[in-house]
């Protein structure tokens, strides 16, 4: 805190820097997020590799965002527009979507081939997409259960403590009688 001067703070309250617009009208602005530098254009980011936020001008992140734009493009295989189905490149290979659905395309079958039918069923078969780290609501029911169960569990616990309660008892008294008997002889 004490290393910076004041010339290098007021630096970093540049950003977000507005580069201008883009030719469909869309703002166009470069920043630092946590994932690294990026350019904003509309409600999309582009990730900046090798450039400055600070020092990109305008016709360099129009380069970026055509590059992205080019590489969106060519992730969709097929697109089955009036179902919403569609066939796209993926990190780990092609697979087939609905939005709710994801399914991966199987390795014997070239994706392009892929007709709407066989992405229906594969889809069918598919399970909903997951929740990424989001714990699942308990519901009522479930919680319920859980504190029947739990309630039946502590019973269970305090019922064995006074059997063993009532046999050291019996136990002692037995070993007490015995003494006095053998103190009486």
């Amino acid at each position: 805190m004490n290393d910076i001067s004041f010339e290098d703070a007021m630096e970093l309250f540049k950003l977000p820097r507005k580069l201008g617009e883009t030719a469909d009208g869309l703002p166009v602005s470069a920043s630092v997020g946590r994932f690294g530098p990026y350019i904003r254009y509309g409600d999309k980011f582009v990730s900046m590799k090798e450039d400055d936020p600070y020092t990109v001008e305008l016709p360099r992140a129009l380069e970026l965002v055509e590059a992205k734009k080019i590489a969106d493009a060519e992730r969709i295989i097929l697109d089955f527009e009036d179902e919403g189905i569609q066939v796209l490149k993926g990190r780990y290979g092609p697979y087939i979507t609905n939005k709710e659905k994801n399914a991966r395309v199987p390795k014997d079958r070239e994706p392009n081939t892929l007709t709407l039918e066989e992405c229906k069923e594969l889809l069918e078969a598919a399970p909903l997409r997951g929740r990424r780290g989001k714990k699942k609501k308990v519901t009522k029911k479930k919680a319920a259960e859980k504190k029947t169960a739990t309630k039946k569990k502590a019973k269970k616990k305090a019922r064995k403590k006074a059997k063993k309660k009532t046999k050291k008892k019996a136990a002692k008294k037995k070993v007490t009688k015995k003494s006095s008997e053998a103190d009486d002889s």
